[in-house]
């Protein structure tokens, strides 16, 4: 497609202070030499991860809603290589597929939310692999008979379970909270669901599963 980038990027660069004008002179930069490579992924999540590499500006600044003059270069230069911005569909992936596991913490930016994040992936495979075993034995016979009230010294025991008090530090919580914020969901491209659901904007498929958000919520509640 003939489109003129130079002119953009003047355009863009028009009324804008210092910093910025380099910005756009750096990201220019990148972008050219990223289409020279023959690359034809203009996803921000893509061009900020290799903007970054190179010195440049990170997919936090490129995604930022004031810095649209940023995407505007971006989307230009998809343009003139007949593209767009939306990530390109891997032709061996399956339509809706479900990300692998550590392709879904890689799109996580910030370190300690990734961190835990991993720790609840490792714990959901651990239930699922339990509730699978279940699923095996599950002929299970429930006793409705009346329970039988013991006055002597044979009473059975009860067992109270301690409360979740004092078991998360603060930075625990904080970041449980976070994970479920406003603030993650757009950060990440991600929406909720009514079924407490975590999926992907663009690709609309699952992230996390039913359950996630309201799960973490009665968690912190508790």
């Amino acid at each position: 497609m003939d489109i003129n980038i130079d002119v953009i990027l003047e355009d863009l660069k028009e009324g804008k202070p210092p910093r910025t004008k380099s910005n756009l002179d750096k990201l220019n930069s990148i972008l050219k030499e990223y289409v020279d490579s023959g690359q034809r992924d203009f996803s921000i999540t893509q061009i900020g991860r290799i903007s970054a590499a190179k010195g440049g500006l990170a997919y936090e600044a490129l995604r930022a809603t004031r810095n649209k003059h940023y995407r505007i270069l971006i989307e230009a230069w998809a343009q003139k290589c007949n593209t767009n911005t939306k990530k390109p569909i891997s032709p061996h992936a399956r339509s809706k597929s479900i990300p692998e596991d550590n392709k879904l913490l890689e799109r996580i930016p910030d370190a300690a939310v990734r961190a835990l994040f991993g720790q609840i992936l490792a714990e959901r495979n651990r239930y699922r692999k339990q509730v699978n075993l279940l699923k095996q034995h599950a002929n299970i016979t429930i006793d409705k008979r009346p329970v039988r009230q013991f006055n002597d010294s044979t009473d059975p025991i009860i067992e109270v379970l301690p409360s979740l008090q004092g078991v998360l530090t603060e930075s625990e919580k904080n970041a449980l909270a976070y994970a479920i914020s406003d603030e993650c969901m757009v950060r990440n491209d991600w929406t909720t669901t009514q079924a407490g659901q975590v999926k992907h904007v663009e690709y609309n498929n699952e992230v996390f599963p039913r359950g996630f958000i309201t799960g973490i919520k009665k968690f912190l509640r508790s």
